[in-house]
């Protein structure tokens, strides 16, 4: 009888433990840890495993693509850099010039 006093006592202590446990995790106590478990069981009842492969294979392209676009992208800002400082240049050689002759820009005379 002693015996299992000592084993339903040595139960409740553990018992408690895994409570504090819990509590410390942010679970108030094992009946919110099962429903919270039920519950998390009901949401992955309501996605079949056949929707997943389907919607992670578009997200795959649709990163693929955003990659492509960034990928132009910079190489669209390297070319506008490019021509940004191309103008510069051409304008700071203009203002060495000299500043009597007009200036031709396309095929038009600029004065």
């Amino acid at each position: 009888m002693e015996d299992l006093r000592k084993q339903a006592n040595d139960l409740l202590c553990y018992y408690g433990k895994m409570q504090n446990r819990l509590s410390q995790a942010g679970v108030g106590n094992t009946s919110s840890l099962v429903s919270m478990f039920q519950q998390l069981q009901r949401g992955m009842e309501a996605v079949a495993l056949e929707e997943l492969d389907p919607a992670i294979q578009e997200v795959s392209r649709l990163i693929d693509s955003l990659g492509r676009m960034q990928a132009d992208l910079q190489v669209l800002r390297e070319l506008k850099t490019r021509v940004e400082k191309t103008k510069i240049a051409v304008l700071a050689n203009d203002d060495e010039g000299e500043a009597d002759e007009p200036r031709q820009t396309f095929g038009r005379r600029v004065a």
